[in-house]
């Protein structure tokens, strides 16, 4: 299975791994990698890397699924970047068969879909845009301008004979540029075309909300796999367990864990090479975001913090990633927490030193509860925790509608010029915004007068029972680390429960503000700025536990 690359590939990440759930399910074994420099692999995308390095990467997927698995006919599957790939890698690795996903459009035209692609979504997100020249940017996630442009070269040309009758579905977005042409262009290399329209494309490619699984589509894909390469006879193939080496990296190591009851939960432990571990972190996944984290921040501070001697742990709670689903909503929610748990006593078992929790938003809140609830943390670095605990009549929508910036910054976006106009070109709702200006009104109120617009909704109780949670950290000599972008949420949340001071001001925690940060943290200088709370963290943790001032009323 090739997948996409980056952004994409983060997104459809969960859907993915049920996509293989399914086909595994009709007798087929697969196989899905990351790219080199992407993912958990080696390297990065946005140096050093380049096309051959990815067209290796297939073909040692091929060759390991038949030296080791004993599997005689490998079908190529890609989506996105991986659906442009797998035409090319039809004769070098002696495919049976491909199905190409939504794939990027060819020469060109596929350049400036991933530049266009770049510029929507760090619009959407308030990112800053891309300084170099050198790279593509897309959601934090960079490639270098050297492999963007080797990809773009990759061109289905008539009468190349890439396919020699190979079987091919193409399964193509409905209006996708290029989408018209691309059965016919496969067909003239030699390959026999078969072409599906991408049913639930828009959804599960959501940049604005959830990706939703394209179930039908998959049902349609598989169906076409056992009409032209039915599955083999699994009882008399060999059963050999599965290939699981260390990755040996700059001075680490890191390998993938099984975890929880009945290995349902999965993560990759990262360990320095040079000495026994100072100490581990459980780096928590944030949102949907599987466990490389945001822009890949936590395989880029695993290995970071192994150069220290700090290990981590960077993993997939319960419906997210590559672990097993739950029911529900798999974040903001006590099994998430129970799920952290069970990290934390794989981690204690390998005596791996004092253990640590992170995570960012979602994941800060799944920190901080952990935090509470386990005597065996020692250390907390929570980053824009948007909700420092939840009151019992809190809905998941409820927590939703809050958003992610602080009442000042949307107060500003609100007066701006460019809202002023939206509204009088139409482009925006004049009612829509007052609603929602109305939640963030009483959201200022509430942090600027919490006992009295708290008591309205509850959340002087709920104020009560943070402060106390506090209270227990501290006394448990848990060393705390707040981060928080200068706009974010999550500083009226603070102010909200431990009334509005400055920074050095919050006796229950060290609070560190980062400026020209939005709630991803995506910047370099935002991501440095956690890996410095981390590594603090564990010095404070080396040092007693003790980060600074111990008042916490």
């Amino acid at each position: 299975m090739l997948p996409a690359w980056g952004f994409e590939e983060m997104t459809i990440r969960r859907g993915w791994a049920g996509f293989a759930d399914r086909l595994a399910q009709a007798g087929y074994c697969c196989l899905r990698f990351d790219w080199p420099g992407a993912g958990d692999s080696l390297g990065n995308t946005s140096d050093g890397i380049s096309l051959n390095d990815w067209l290796d990467a297939v073909r040692a997927a091929a060759e390991l699924l038949r030296g080791h698995y004993g599997v005689t006919k490998v079908v190529l599957l890609g989506h996105g970047i991986g659906g442009l790939i797998a035409p090319h890698c039809a004769l070098s690795t002696s495919a049976s068969a491909v199905v190409q996903m939504a794939p990027q459009s060819q020469g060109r035209a596929g350049m400036r879909e991933l530049e266009i692609l770049g510029r929507m979504i760090g619009s959407f997100l308030g990112l800053p845009g891309n300084p170099s020249k050198e790279t593509i940017e897309i959601g934090g996630h960079s490639m270098s301008a050297a492999l963007a442009k080797e990809i773009s070269e990759l061109r289905i040309v008539e009468g190349s004979q890439l396919g020699s009758e190979i079987p091919l579905l193409a399964v193509l977005r409905s209006g996708a540029p290029g989408a018209a042409e691309w059965p016919q262009r496969l067909s003239s290399a030699g390959f026999v075309v078969s072409s599906e329209i991408y049913a639930g494309a828009d959804g599960f490619l959501s940049y604005s909300q959830a990706s939703v699984p394209p179930v039908a589509c998959f049902d349609q894909v598989r169906s076409w796999l056992v009409a032209t390469m039915p599955p083999g006879n699994r009882a008399a193939a060999a059963q050999p367990q599965p290939v699981i080496q260390a990755l040996q990296g700059d001075g680490y190591s890191e390998k993938p864990l099984l975890f929880g009851a009945d290995g349902r939960l999965f993560g990759i432990l990262c360990l320095p090479e040079a000495q026994a571990p100072r100490a581990t972190i459980l780096l928590i996944n944030s949102g949907d975001n599987y466990h490389i984290g945001w822009a890949r921040m936590h395989v880029d501070f695993a290995r970071a913090l192994a150069a220290r001697g700090i290990a981590s742990f960077r993993i997939d709670t319960g419906g997210i990633g590559d672990a097993a689903s739950i029911e529900g909503h798999a974040y903001y929610v006590e099994a998430q927490a129970l799920d952290v748990m069970e990290a934390v006593t794989t981690v204690e078992a390998m005596r791996l030193g004092p253990i640590l929790v992170s995570g960012r938003c979602s994941g800060g809140y799944a920190a901080v509860q952990t935090a509470v609830a386990d005597p065996r943390i020692r250390g907390l670095v929570a980053v824009n925790t948007v909700r420092l605990g939840l009151s019992p009549d809190e809905t998941f929508e409820d927590i939703l509608k809050g958003g992610t910036s602080s009442v000042a910054d949307y107060r500003r976006r609100a007066l701006s010029f460019q809202t002023i106009m939206d509204i009088l070109s139409g482009r925006k709702s004049l009612r829509l915004l007052a609603a929602k200006a109305a939640h963030l009104l009483k959201a200022q109120l509430s942090a600027r007068f919490p006992r009295l617009f708290g008591a309205l909704d509850g959340s002087s109780a709920l104020t009560q029972e943070i402060r106390r949670q506090a209270r227990e950290l501290q006394a448990r000599d848990v060393s705390v680390f707040l981060v928080y972008g200068e706009n974010d949420g999550g500083l009226d949340e603070l102010t909200r429960h431990f009334g509005k001071r400055d920074a050095a001001a919050y006796g229950h925690a060290t609070v560190r503000i980062v400026s020209n940060a939005e709630h991803n943290m995506t910047a370099p200088h935002a991501r440095q700025a956690i890996l410095e709370a981390l590594i603090d963290a564990v010095v404070a943790v080396e040092g007693l536990g003790q980060p600074g001032a111990v008042s916490a009323s």
